[in-house]
């Protein structure tokens, strides 16, 4: 009976140490697939909960060292004294050399005018003045028109060609308005937005400068929820009267307008009607225009008599200086194989500075015959808008 029961203790004790072993076995696993994976060393000293020594607590040093080890390897130890690799360059940056790299109209520098005009004001015979009290410009009784009596003509070498630059969208900023009179070549053209607050002031800074003086005739945006062009944008969808009493409104300035540049805008062959009687008030009161748009259609539009131009290169508000740079030298092109170019700018810094350092690259105007011993690498002359009009 006592052999029995010792051998019932040594089973029991058996099986009790299997099951112990199993146990053990099946912990050790739990607590390893409970063990939180780490992407990095950092991660594991970050989230570790042990006590450890100092020498785990991770510091970054002051200065970045060049290195070409593994990220998993660690600098111990890095010496205040240890200098930079020598392929790193440290660079310093400070609020003079970012200022210096943001397009600003006040470091244009100011320059006496190169061109007079003849009308600093309005000429009365050139004037309308309506029943309900507006100002309008009209062809005089004896025939003279506002675009060719307000401009002024410009004589140019011919061995030079014609480049014409119209700064549209003025008169917000008079900061802006006042720069670009006195930095800009008199024979640079300026036209003023029909919603400038002061615009007899605005127009009249630019004349005395020497400067011709448009107004922007805005088309009704083709996207109205990506860009509102306002009240005074002409809807070619809306009546002809209401077109007319828009047209009106944005021409009516007591100071000298030579015409309009239409800027870009919904206009087809659905609204035909419209456009033309739109097109004949502007030419019936002696103005030109300058189409300035993207589209095909305003250019077939034909209106005998109109004083007209198309731009040859347009540079919006949106573009970046590369864009501006490549713009350029496509009217550079343009301007060798058609003798003249026409370029329009939006009065954004950055276009008005990268077109204001291109014109001063333009080579001095010289005669045929100086230039048969002088390389001329430029042979640009700047002309205001009235000299590139076809009437």
């Amino acid at each position: 009976m006592r052999n029995k029961l010792e051998k019932y203790d040594k089973l029991i004790t058996a099986v009790l140490v299997i099951v112990a072993f199993v146990l053990g076995i099946g912990y050790w696993f739990a607590e390893e697939k409970s063990e939180p994976v780490y992407l990095s060393k950092i991660d594991q000293l970050m989230f570790d909960q042990d006590n450890k020594a100092p020498k785990f607590v991770l510091t970054l040093p002051d200065k970045l060292v060049a290195s070409n080890h593994h990220e998993d390897n660690f600098v111990d130890d890095i010496s205040e004294d240890s200098p930079p690799a020598a392929d790193t360059e440290i660079k310093e940056f400070s609020l003079e050399a970012i200022l210096k790299g943001v397009p600003n109209l006040s470091t244009l520098p100011g320059k006496t005018p190169t061109q007079q005009l003849d009308y600093i004001i309005p000429d009365e015979s050139l004037v309308e003045i309506t029943e309900d009290g507006l100002t309008l410009p009209k062809i005089s009784e004896d025939g003279r028109k506002p675009w060719s009596e307000y401009g002024v003509p410009v004589t140019v070498q011919p061995n030079f060609k014609k480049v014409t630059v119209v700064i549209a969208g003025l008169g917000f900023d008079d900061n802006a308005v006042n720069k670009v009179a006195e930095a800009f070549n008199s024979e640079v053209s300026m036209s003023f937005s029909p919603y400038t607050p002061k615009p007899t002031e605005a127009i009249t800074t630019a004349r005395t400068a020497g400067h011709e003086t448009y107004m922007d005739l805005l088309l009704a945006s083709k996207d109205f929820l990506k860009e509102d062009t306002g009240p005074l944008s002409v809807n070619l969808n809306l009546s002809a009267d209401s077109v007319m009493e828009r047209l009106r409104k944005t021409l009516n300035k007591s100071a000298p307008i030579g015409g309009v540049i239409i800027r870009d805008g919904r206009a087809d062959a659905e609204n035909q009607a419209v456009l033309n009687g739109l097109l004949g008030e502007i030419r019936n009161r002696g103005l030109l225009i300058v189409d300035a748009t993207t589209d095909t259609f305003l250019p077939q539009t034909d209106v005998p008599g109109l004083s007209r131009r198309k731009a040859d290169i347009v540079i919006d508000k949106d573009m970046l200086k590369d864009d501006i740079e490549k713009l350029l030298v496509t009217a550079e092109n343009i301007a060798f194989d058609k003798g003249q170019v026409l370029i329009v700018v939006d009065p954004k810094p950055l276009a008005i500075m990268s077109v204001y350092d291109w014109i001063q690259t333009f080579s001095p105007q010289i005669s045929y015959e100086e230039a048969k011993t002088v390389e001329i690498s430029k042979p640009f002359a700047l002309v205001p808008l009235s000299n590139l009009v076809v009437e």
